[in-house]
């Protein structure tokens, strides 16, 4: 059982270590410091499903102007990214490097527009508003079960990139849940330390290679049609079709090591 002093300690800690994270954002836009403020958001958030879990909690969300930041600072990153993946090939592709570039601009002046630090106090005011309760200890069981279930549906199928994006998101919650757990709660840690954990870590950075492959060639393809000249449109096919290859072989790598957490999870 964790009390509830403990939990909204916790909860207390991960709100500033996000709100923090957020004013670091600009005016720099580093990728390290979106990157930083992107995963202070997806542990707070991992920890706020944690709890609305438990039934007797009050149910806790984002604000939707706190989330509309995250995501402006996605679209940065997402674009800062595939720029640094691409950037050896700025020679032939000038079209297609201005567009990133011009991108990342439209995404540092979206961030300077929306935001504001009374969206933060906003966020701050409404997580902590209402009283938190005692956490049982299988209430970190009960969330991995969940999120398992998510895991085994997927190695059963065919997966699309829908659901393997929904795999990405169960995976990390349970890493951030169980690493909190680790540190600050060791009874619930103890109910889920069975796990193959190691291999849950492995498929994390599996799922994270696969999903910046597949943001970088549909942001190829969707390029594709608007290039006018032929040259940089053939150079963009074949690089586009280099990236399907990889797409591809990531997707098996991760789709295995997928099914050895599932079998791994059944013994």
């Amino acid at each position: 059982m964790m009390n509830k002093g403990k939990a909204a300690h916790i909860l207390d800690d991960k709100l500033k270590e996000a709100m923090a994270a957020a004013t670091a954002v600009a005016p720099g836009f580093s990728q390290e410091g979106i990157h930083a403020f992107r995963v202070a958001v997806k542990k707070l958030r991992a920890y706020l499903r944690l709890l609305n879990t438990d039934e007797g909690q009050p149910r806790l969300k984002l604000t939707k102007k706190f989330h509309h930041l995250y995501d402006i600072a996605g679209e940065i990153r997402d674009a800062q990214l595939k720029l640094e993946q691409v950037k050896k090939y700025r020679a032939a592709l000038p079209s297609y490097i201005k567009e990133l570039s011009a991108s990342i601009a439209s995404g540092k002046s979206n961030w300077n527009e929306h935001y504001d630090e009374a969206i933060l106090k906003k966020l701050q005011k409404k997580l902590t508003a209402k009283q938190l309760h005692k956490l049982s200890s299988a209430t970190l069981a009960t969330f991995c079960k969940q999120h398992i279930k998510i895991l085994e549906e997927a190695a059963d199928a065919i997966p699309g990139d829908e659901m393997i994006h929904e795999c990405r998101k169960s995976v990390k919650d349970m890493l951030y849940n169980t690493k909190l757990a680790e540190k600050h709660w060791t009874k619930a840690y103890g109910k889920v330390a069975h796990l193959p954990l190691a291999t849950l870590d492995s498929l994390s950075d599996l799922l994270g290679d696969y999903n910046d492959e597949r943001q970088l060639l549909d942001s190829q393809l969707a390029y594709l049609p608007r290039l006018c000249n032929s040259d940089e449109q053939t150079k963009l096919e074949k690089l586009s079709t280099r990236e399907k290859k990889i797409k591809e072989e990531q997707k098996q790598l991760l789709l295995k090591e997928l099914k050895r957490f599932v079998t791994a999870v059944a013994i």
